[in-house]
C-alpha cells in the first residue's frame, strides 16, 4: 500500500462502500479540484487500485476537518492504511483535526479512535436523516494557538 497527493481524478477511480455512497454526486469536479489543490489530501492505492481518499480541511486558526472516503473492499489493507493516515494527521500543519462521524455507521467511529482521535460528544440530529453524530478530536498537545506563547 502507499500514499499519494490526491488527485481528483482519484476520486472517480473509487468505489464507495455503501454507507458512503451518497458522498458520490456531493463532490464535483470544482470541490475535487479544490482538495487536490490545498495539498492537504492524500491518496491510498493498493494493488495498482485506489482504495481510499481523504485529508484536512483547513479551517484556519490551526484547527483542519477531516474527511476520509474509502472503497467497499479497503478491509484487507486498513491496518497499513491506519498507519500512514495516523503518521499524516502526526505531521499535518494542525494543532486540532476535527472529525464527524454518524453514530449508526459503527466502523467509521471505530476508525477514528485507531487513528488517534478522542471522543468529545454527540451532535443530535445532525445528519441528513436527522441522524446524530459523534464529534471527535486529534489534539497535538504540545502545539499552542497562533499568537499564543508556550510554555
Amino acid at each position: 500500500m502507499r500514499v499519494e497527493p490526491f488527485r481528483a481524478a482519484h476520486l472517480e477511480a473509487l468505489t464507495l462502500q455503501p454507507a458512503q455512497a451518497a458522498w458520490r454526486g456531493r463532490i464535483d469536479g470544482g470541490a475535487g479540484a479544490a482538495l487536490e489543490a490545498s495539498g492537504l489530501a492524500w491518496t491510498l492505492i493498493s494493488g495498482g487500485r485506489v482504495i481510499g481518499c481523504g485529508g484536512v480541511i483547513d479551517r484556519g486558526g490551526g484547527r483542519g476537518e477531516a474527511w476520509a472516503l474509502l472503497a467497499q473492499d479497503a478491509g484487507p489493507a486498513m491496518l497499513a492504511a491506519t498507519r500512514a493516515v495516523r503518521r499524516y494527521f502526526e505531521t499535518a500543519p494542525f494543532r486540532r483535526i476535527e472529525a464527524t462521524t454518524a453514530v449508526d455507521f459503527a466502523p467509521a467511529a471505530r476508525w477514528t479512535r485507531l487513528l488517534g482521535f478522542e471522543l468529545e460528544g454527540r451532535m443530535r440530529a445532525f445528519c441528513e436523516s436527522g441522524g446524530d453524530a459523534d464529534r471527535w478530536a486529534f489534539i497535538k498537545e504540545e502545539a499552542a494557538c497562533p499568537g499564543q506563547a508556550q510554555s
